[in-house]
């Protein structure tokens, strides 16, 4: 399993106990949410479609820190900083790269 692979698994491993703890306090809000956030991360493993991977960082990620960061939310803001964030943290410099490297791949120039 690469690198990506096991930081996608963790994000799972941590996003089905908050999906967890959403549903046994019925916060269907915070379910959906996860819900949204992971759907499609056990497809990301393997995946070598680029755009799939840029799509969750930038779209569903994103989604998800806004609707973590809205006021009212502080226990689901706290379980993102402390477990998603340095997760993301670790796919970041990994995740850019390969979103550059792709970008260059594609310029004109490159050809």
């Amino acid at each position: 399993m690469n690198h990506l692979n096991m930081l996608y698994s963790k994000l799972l491993g941590f996003g089905f106990t908050f999906l967890r703890e959403a549903v046994d306090l019925q916060n269907y809000d915070w379910a959906n949410a996860e819900i949204e956030l992971l759907h499609n991360v056990p497809s990301l493993l393997d995946e070598s479609n680029v755009e799939r991977h840029r799509y969750f960082w930038f779209t569903e990620r994103n989604s998800y820190i806004e609707w973590a960061s809205a006021l009212g939310r502080d226990k689901q803001q706290r379980r993102m900083k402390v477990y998603y964030e340095p997760v993301w943290k670790e796919m970041e410099p990994v995740l850019l790269e390969w979103f550059e490297r792709q970008t260059m791949d594609e310029s004109p120039s490159a050809s």
